[in-house]
């Protein structure tokens, strides 16, 4: 028998339970304050003694002050002392350039290239058909002075800035490649990036090769992967050997070819929520045989890639241990135009462990000569891209 609550215990019941809402709710909120009241405390006395320190040094110090220097070390303090080894400042002309790599189009030499730790820096990148190409830069080289100004001469970090400048302008670079010496005069252009690039092998096995995801990916993915099936294709290799990552959201539009609508990985943020990170919502998905490709240069949304690829559609993953990158950054930008980057949640993926610090291990082992890179290989010498076509060519067969 079902028992009846009058009206007035009900709205009691009701203000109760909103009164400890409230409560709850300002409780939390004082606490938020007083830690950001305490810290902004905490932080004025750090203020002070830089301004102290400052003041010792400009009065007592024989030697000449290079302010912007000092900035720059200040900001870099800052960005090691947060602990986030992916955290990073980037002056107004890295930022920009890192939205013109996202967007999937640049402007300048055709290269992206790092500090090595040893003052110089080791380019990372060479983009098909730039002037770095085309003059024989290679993944690996090192950039050792730039514009006849040696790099080690130069104020950390503004090496890179450089190499930017307006298009149509040359940049006259030395590098160094085993121990040889090498000199190119690059011109500065507009580029659309490459990202992929495919081919059909022997026995009807497809090649999609992806170095990055920007926002040009996905279309250039679907270019490849339907001229891949029109021709015949009855088994893919999808290679992401080398690919560091870059936009989670262009991982969509490319499993939703492969995986049926379902939820691929969550983000988990620092108050312990977690919500959808990719979410497929295709009705027609190709069914394939597939091999992805990795290493351990693959991070990030490159081992989502994979990772989406072995849990939802069975693909086998070939080549080396991947990096182990399992985190999301945000990037944040500042009324100069610089920005910072911090890590802002963990990746979840839905069916498999969480690959950060570990990453993703191969289906199959094949490893590449110790310092050899996969885009310098021909395809007879990439044993890694061998072993994915032993193991791909019997399924391949079957479907003919």
């Amino acid at each position: 028998m079902n028992k009846k609550v009058s009206l007035g215990v009900a709205i009691s019941l009701v203000a109760i339970g909103c009164a400890i809402t409230f409560v709850l709710t300002w409780t939390v909120s004082l606490n938020i304050y007083n830690s950001k009241i305490s810290s902004s405390e905490k932080y004025e006395g750090v203020y002070a003694k830089l301004r102290e320190m400052d003041v010792t040094v400009r009065n007592n110090y024989i030697g000449e002050l290079n302010d912007d220097a000092l900035e720059q070390a200040i900001i870099n303090g800052y960005v090691v002392g947060i602990g986030d080894k992916y955290a990073s400042y980037m002056g107004a002309s890295s930022y920009y350039e890192l939205q013109q790599t996202t967007s999937g189009v640049i402007s300048g030499a055709g290269i992206e290239a790092e500090e090595d730790g040893s003052g110089y820096l080791r380019i990372t990148t060479v983009y098909k058909g730039g002037s770095a190409e085309l003059n024989g830069v290679k993944t690996g080289d090192v950039i050792t002075e730039i514009a006849g100004k040696s790099l080690l001469s130069m104020e950390s970090g503004t090496a890179a800035d450089r190499l930017s400048g307006e298009v149509g302008t040359r940049v006259a670079l030395k590098l160094l490649r085993d121990g040889e010496e090498i000199s190119v005069n690059l011109i500065r252009q507009q580029l659309e990036i490459e990202s992929v690039t495919g081919e059909m092998l022997e026995g009807n096995i497809g090649y999609i090769s992806i170095t990055s995801f920007n926002s040009k990916t996905s279309e250039q993915f679907a270019e490849a992967l339907t001229k891949l099936t029109d021709d015949g294709a009855k088994a893919l290799i999808l290679d992401v050997r080398q690919n560091g990552g870059g936009l989670v959201s262009a991982l969509k539009p490319i499993l939703n070819r492969f995986i049926p609508t379902a939820t691929i990985a969550s983000a988990e943020y620092a108050d312990g929520s977690r919500k959808p990170l990719i979410e497929t919502d295709s009705d027609e998905c190709l069914e394939i045989p597939m091999a992805v490709l990795v290493d351990g240069g693959t991070a990030s949304a490159a081992e989502l890639f994979a990772a989406a690829l072995r849990d939802e559609c069975g693909a086998v993953l070939i080549g080396a241990q991947t990096y182990g990158k399992g985190v999301i950054q945000n990037t944040y930008e500042f009324s100069d135009g610089s920005a910072i980057t911090i890590s802002t949640a963990k990746i979840i993926p839905a069916k498999s462990e969480s690959y950060d610090g570990v990453g993703l291990k191969p289906d199959y082992v094949a490893e590449l000569a110790a310092g050899t890179l996969p885009e310098n290989l021909t395809h007879d010498a990439d044993t890694q891209l061998q072993k994915a076509i032993e193991v791909l060519t019997p399924t391949a067969a079957a479907a003919e």
